[in-house]
């Protein structure tokens, strides 16, 4: 079993290092019975001897018999591009049982050298160990009985050390668990271990970080429509949409969406993470062998981030609601080429509005696609809680929508609205919609129930708004550190990982729950507690976390009064401002946030 996941695992890091359409070599060796041409991106020699390094390691384990010659070496340096010849040799393995070969230590050894090779996910994991471990060289340089033994303890090892790692970097995430219970939001009972005898024991807690914004996953038509469906229809959805999955309650959603955005058309998927990688799918496909340029904003949330990236779609970075500098890099890009603006309407960890209006201004002078994520913003804003893009009028206006059904809809999943002619390339190109099972009919029936309800009745996101501006009111009277007035998302400013644990794990002792944000969800240095208020947050509840809040963040000097000022300073405000001197790194859109949170 750990043999078949290795070689899948092996197949798939070459396939994201050897990108390069190469020629099939006509001449095999030793009956080389399989071959595969890896197509994509591979632009330098560096990256090709990456490759064929790894496969000197990987492949006498699993009796891989591997050949890379890689195209002539041009003079380029690292990341300069090398020309596409078809005359340059293939990469091809044989996965049938051939002779074993010996591993030749020297490609070992240059692979390890080279700058990127911490692009092999192999490579990068173990390399100190390759170098030290006598047992472990060994085990890579002879095919022996005892070589997969030794290398899965290696792997199994070097997991370990990653989880030390981030804990030592304050990045290790620890669950805390609670039960919801129907008609007692935001109260939640969580269990706590006693100190004496270990014996769980539950309390109550107040939740102040819930995105169930609106308490719609408690409200009763939302129930009563999900039981309703599980009566009639069952607990599954019974297949992908491709294959027995669509149901008709999925169409008249999708048709409910559709209309809530004012676009021709809406799809759903199993969350709004996989509809933004579904979206850029859809575009890759739709532009490939095109000359496409992607335009992203720094802080865009990880899906976005990752959507992108599998694209492989060449983009440009814009600093955080900077239109000035989207404007500039609009204006450098050749006009033949296709532009795609990707942007949030409200930034959930910030708590900062886009200017959505600007925004969508320069996608129409530039003739640029604009994609406009709206998850935290759906269902709170607008005359029907359509989003920001309902709030400033603009409805219909992007070219492309997503958003979620799991946040103020309180259900689950997510879906991309736009264009008829978009939505079906989307639908019949995307794998993350096409390879998995869909929405079960439950679980549409309450969040088309919900929709609806939210766009007929505007009490519960009247009620939030007003708590929510009171709440920042105060908050500012009383120095606490906020970050952003712009949302209904309060983020208070801790500015370090261990201290913003320690807060959230005080404030827990005193039944107030509030999960603290660290790298690398946000920046080190911006780490944060992030409130959000609901509707059925009472001003008792209110009274008491102000007073908390105070009180910790007093004993720990981050009141703005004790700081002079210092959230003032911080980047947000800089950003905002449009002093971008110290602006959060462009090149998370290449490393960070693989872990980043909703």
């Amino acid at each position: 079993m750990f043999a078949n996941t290795f070689r899948r695992t092996s197949s798939a890091c070459l396939r994201r290092l050897c990108r390069s359409t190469w020629q099939q070599q006509q001449q095999h060796q030793r009956g080389i019975a399989v071959k595969s041409v890896f197509k994509g991106s591979c632009r330098s020699s560096n990256t090709i001897a990456l490759a064929k390094a790894h496969l000197h390691i990987v492949a006498p384990l699993f009796q891989i018999n591997s050949t890379i010659a890689a195209p002539p070496f041009t003079g380029a340096d690292e990341g300069d591009e090398v020309p596409n010849d078809n005359s340059s040799a293939a990469l091809e393995f044989e996965s049938r049982h051939p002779n074993i070969e010996l591993v030749d230590a020297d490609e070992v050894k240059k692979g390890l050298s080279l700058s990127n090779s911490d692009k092999c996910p192999f490579l990068s994991s173990v390399s100190d160990r390759i170098k030290t471990d006598p047992n472990l060289r060994e085990a890579i340089h002879f095919n022996t009985p005892e070589s997969g033994k030794v290398l899965k303890d290696a792997i199994d090892k070097t997991m370990c050390n990653v989880l030390r790692s981030l804990q030592d970097q304050k990045r290790y995430r620890e669950f805390k668990y609670f039960q919801r219970r129907v008609g007692q939001h935001p109260r939640v009972v969580h269990e706590i271990a006693n100190g004496s005898t270990g014996e769980k024991i539950k309390r109550e807690a107040v939740t102040w970080c819930s995105n169930d914004y609106l308490n719609m996953g408690h409200h009763p038509v939302v129930l009563q429509a999900m039981n309703t469906a599980l009566m009639e229809q069952g607990a599954g959805a019974g297949g992908t949409r491709n294959i027995s999955g669509s149901n008709m309650i999925h169409s008249a959603l999708e048709a409910e969406l559709a209309n809530l955005c004012h676009l021709d058309a809406a799809l759903i998927f199993s969350s709004c993470y996989n509809a933004n990688l579904g979206v850029m799918e859809g575009l890759a496909s739709a532009f490939e062998g095109e000359g496409v340029m992607v335009f992203s904003d720094e802080e865009n949330h990880a899906s976005l981030v990752q959507g992108i990236r599998n694209s492989r779609l060449p983009k440009k970075i814009f600093k955080h609601n900077d239109v000035d500098h989207l404007e500039e890099l609009l204006a450098n890009t050749p006009q033949d080429v296709t532009k795609v603006v990707v942007f949030e309407s409200v930034y959930s960890m910030s708590g900062t509005l886009a200017p959505v209006d600007q925004i969508l201004s320069l996608c129409e002078e530039y003739g640029a696609i604009s994609l406009i994520d709206e998850v935290h913003a759906i269902g709170l804003y607008g005359k029907e809680g359509a989003g920001v893009l309902d709030m400033i009028g603009q409805l219909g206006r992007a070219d492309l929508v997503t958003g979620t059904l799991g946040k103020a809809f309180g259900v689950s999943g997510g879906f991309v609205a736009g264009s008829a002619s978009l939505i079906d390339v989307i639908r019949s190109t995307s794998s993350s919609f096409i390879f998995t099972t869909s929405m079960p009919p439950v679980v549409a029936a309450g969040a088309l129930a919900s929709v609806r309800h939210v766009r007929a009745c505007s009490d519960e996101r009247q009620c939030m708004a007003e708590k929510s501006a009171k709440m920042k009111e105060r908050m500012k009277a009383l120095h606490l550190p906020l970050m952003s007035d712009a949302t209904h998302i309060m983020p208070l400013l801790v500015g370090e990982g261990s201290l913003c644990k320690r807060l959230s794990e005080e404030l827990l002792e005193r039944g107030i729950y509030i999960q603290p944000i660290n790298y690398p969800s946000v920046p080190k240095g911006e780490e944060l507690l992030r409130i959000t208020a609901g509707p059925k947050h009472t001003d008792d509840q209110i009274d008491y976390l102000l007073n908390a809040l105070v009180d910790l963040f007093g004993k720990y000097g981050l009141l703005t009064s004790q700081t002079h000022g210092v959230v003032e300073n911080n980047n947000y405000y800089n950003r905002e401002q449009g002093d971008v001197s110290q602006p959060n790194s462009p090149q998370q859109h290449e490393s960070a946030h693989p872990l980043m949170v909703s």
